[in-house]
């Protein structure tokens, strides 16, 4: 599917894999166990090691928001930052520890992969706006949403939001799950398996983040199970669209971090322009766009997996 067999077949002519999905080069029977568990098992670490390196910063952040009085008073949001960064940390980190500094420069020029058809360009920034105003226009809330629309709002709201969000989630994330993690996952399975494996892993990366409203379960539903699940099934629809993406701009970390912005932006973005719907209309809302964002992966899976990908930097 998606053209993995490129990605493959580079992969284990590389000698990245053993027999095994986690397995990456063999380690000398004199290295540490540290070093043995992060060279045989570099996917599992990097996900533990990810894990860790945001959560010892969001953790705080949210214990300092929930018990600061005046919220207005915003200095938890420097604890929140290098959190963000956990995903690349972590990859910079194990590829170092795997590969050295061949390994830090073939993934660091992933972020220099910028030749792409137009299409894709058009594609990362116009998708997320468009399942919105899709999932806007099936929902009880669109009479009003046509009515009371202010377009003159979105040329303040367009830099502004996408200024806010680039330094966290697009920035802090993708050389992670897209450039470290994504083509490991793809030398073992079919993208779109891949897609879901790394789909639950940067679901519950934000758990931290639930108990802080916005950040990652919407803020007009409360944690629970349901909302858990909603979240859980908005992320891995994204993998999915995200590793269609990777996969036909050959390994683009660059047009995923402007996907990455544009998914966090979009909301923000668009509902300058419009008043603020009730709870409920939001819930629909977001339940539409969920919907609408798995067809549109499913499509992309079925018939994009009728062509060969050209994947030939995806290799660090």
């Amino acid at each position: 599917m998606i053209g993995v067999k490129g990605i493959k077949d580079r992969y284990l002519m590389e000698d990245h894999l053993e027999n095994k999905w986690w397995v990456g080069p063999t380690l000398q029977a004199n290295g540490s166990i540290l070093r043995r568990l992060i060279t045989e098992y570099p996917l599992l670490g990097y996900f533990v090691l990810s894990y860790v390196a945001s959560w010892i910063f969001f953790g705080p952040f949210v214990y300092l928001w929930r018990v600061v009085l005046d919220r207005s008073f915003e200095p938890w949001l420097l604890v929140f930052f290098p959190g963000a960064y956990g995903p690349t940390i972590a990859a910079l980190l194990m590829i170092y520890a795997l590969e050295g500094k061949r390994g830090i420069k073939q993934l660091l020029a992933k972020l220099l992969i910028w030749r792409a058809p137009w299409m894709w360009y058009l594609g990362v920034i116009l998708v997320p706006i468009v399942l919105l105003m899709l999932a806007i226009g099936l929902s009880d809330f669109r009479e009003t949403a046509l009515a009371m629309f202010m377009p003159g709002s979105l040329l303040a709201a367009i830099p502004l939001y996408l200024l806010i969000a680039l330094p966290f989630g697009p920035l802090g994330e993708e050389l992670g799950w897209r450039g470290f993690a994504l083509p490991r996952l793809q030398a073992r399975f079919s993208p779109l398996v891949s897609s879901l494996i790394l789909g639950v892993a940067w679901t519950f990366w934000h758990t931290p983040m639930f108990w802080f409203p916005g950040a990652a379960i919407p803020s007009f539903l409360e944690i629970s199970l349901f909302s858990v699940l909603l979240y859980l099934a908005q992320i891995t629809a994204e993998a999915i669209l995200f590793t269609v993406v990777f996969n036909y701009t050959r390994g683009s970390v660059l047009i995923a971090i402007v996907f990455h912005l544009t998914f966090n932006a979009s909301k923000n973005i668009l509902f300058s322009a419009l008043p603020e719907p009730s709870s409920a209309h939001q819930l629909e809302i977001y339940i539409w766009g969920i919907i609408l964002m798995w067809i549109l992966a499913l499509v992309s899976v079925f018939f994009l997996s009728r062509r060969r990908v050209v994947s030939s930097q995806v290799g660090a």
